[in-house]
């Protein structure tokens, strides 16, 4: 079928289906499925087998094959083949937390926005893969290769949940997770963390905590120091003070950035190491310790860790010092490392070690997760490319991104979709991102993504012919 017919026509089907596919997506949102520990069979909890069952439910609805995966994950299947391509989304969510606008589990439609926790991130994108494979079934359209919707129900928590799906079944020959943005993102960095303990011994200093996620710059930080009388300690910018019993709590404001765009941030803990430094009598551990915080988690490319490189296809490494915590009377300072050669995290790892040394830290604890990387020339990726500059009539290259996705854990996989850079921030700074508050797609966003994938999936389709 010519590519500018078959556009018309899945437009013309998407659009006649809006109060079904509004439905649907509303009947998934009303599920707080956050994940937790097991329950019995419920290997993540209840609630988030609570949405794997209702996919089903809704995909046995429209005459589809499906497959309950023990609830690590589930599947709907249309076609027939002895290849297959996948589709590959999550229906467990994060936390809703507090200051939404907006019930964020209930789907609200207002200004052609699609708002409730979950829309974007991800069961709007895999509601949209379950209209693109309706679109085949419902024309009769017969492909080349089965598509297998896969929908896990652990992506937010650490990604436990595809790996049991691969122990019984072979990976698809080619597959994309709509967990990201148009157009395709062929390679994601690898993700390293890291705890540095310090060798600071409190003496001046009580208490010290900063941040408070591993995967995002330090917005907020504080220090309780003893012996301060009070009004006796200079003002600076984004620090303030309170006063009590010979004590003074000292909280730096810096501002909160995603980890893979660290370069939008600026370090609290930096910034309240430096203040210290320069106003609070100390020891020479503490000295030490808060000159290793204010240094390395006041830079972002790793220069201070002796770990900066770059990488053609994938850019620059990036290092943020996400969490600082007090623990059993020691300095913990956590970093998320994002690198671009895979492989190459013992290397990094070393060369932290002995900067830490340096000023007397210690690595505690680490853990890693390569990542990966696919030649833009690649095939499948052309024909995600162009079906995506088709649809949106714009220039569609190729990215990479310091994020992470069910693509760094499952074979023969890249992210595509589904938000669109020109429908994001319609809410304000702080709200409508995937895990901010009043969290939305657009209706624009979710229908252009079924039409790209319909076009994707045929294009590929020809390649197999």
């Amino acid at each position: 079928m010519d590519q500018k017919v078959l556009l018309k026509e899945v437009e013309e089907y998407i659009k006649s289906k809006r109060e079904e596919y509004i439905a649907d997506l509303g009947s998934l949102i009303e599920i707080e499925s956050v994940g937790t520990a097991p329950d019995g069979k419920y290997v993540f909890g209840k609630a988030s087998a609570e949405a794997l069952d209702k996919m089903i439910e809704i995909g046995n609805g429209y005459g589809f094959k499906t497959e309950n995966h023990d609830y690590y994950c589930a599947s709907l299947v249309y076609g027939e083949g002895q290849e297959e391509m996948g589709i590959i989304a999550h229906l467990d969510v994060v936390p809703a937390g507090d200051g939404w606008t907006y019930p964020p589990y209930k789907l609200t439609v207002e200004n052609e926005l699609l708002i409730g926790r979950g829309t974007e991130d991800d069961k709007g994108p895999a509601v949209a893969g379950l209209y693109a494979l309706r679109f085949f079934k419902d024309k009769g359209i017969k492909l080349p290769f089965a598509l297998r919707l896969l929908m896990g129900g652990d992506e937010e928590r650490g990604m436990n949940d595809l790996p049991y799906f691969l122990k019984s079944h072979k990976a698809p020959f080619f597959s994309f997770t709509p967990d990201s943005e148009f157009p395709v993102c062929t390679g994601e960095k690898g993700i390293g963390k890291l705890d540095i303990k310090l060798s600071a011994v409190l003496e001046n200093i009580e208490h010290m905590e900063g941040g408070t996620v591993t995967n995002a710059v330090a917005g907020k930080a504080y220090a309780i120091v003893k012996n301060i009388k009070k009004d006796s300690l200079k003002t600076a910018d984004n620090v303030s003070v309170e006063y009590f019993d010979g004590k003074a709590k000292i909280t730096a404001m810096g501002k909160t950035a995603h980890a893979a765009q660290p370069e939008e941030g600026e370090s609290a803990i930096a910034l309240l190491a430096s203040y210290l430094l320069d106003n609070i009598a100390l020891n020479d551990s503490e000295k030490q310790s808060l000159s290793f915080m204010a240094e390395a988690c006041g830079e972002y490319l790793g220069n201070k860790l002796n770990i900066a490189e770059s990488d053609e296809l994938m850019g620059y490494l990036t290092c943020v010092g996400g969490l600082l915590k007090t623990v059993d009377g020691a300095l913990v300072q956590n970093f998320n490392i994002r690198f671009p050669r895979s492989g190459s995290w013992s290397e990094i790892k070393e060369k932290v070690t002995a900067v830490a040394a340096s000023y007397g830290g210690t690595l505690i604890k680490d853990t890693h997760s390569n990542g990966y990387c696919f030649s833009p020339d690649k095939a499948e990726i052309v024909a995600l490319t162009e079906a995506c500059a088709l649809v949106t009539g714009k220039a569609s290259n190729p990215y990479t991104m310091g994020g992470g996705t069910y693509a760094r854990s499952f074979p023969n996989t890249v992210a595509f979709g589904s938000t669109i850079a020109e429908h994001r921030g319609l809410l304000g700074e702080g709200r409508g991102k995937a895990h901010d508050r009043d969290e939305y797609l657009s209706v624009a966003e979710f229908e252009k993504s079924v039409e790209i994938f319909v076009l994707s999936i045929a294009k590929i389709a020809e390649l197999k012919k």
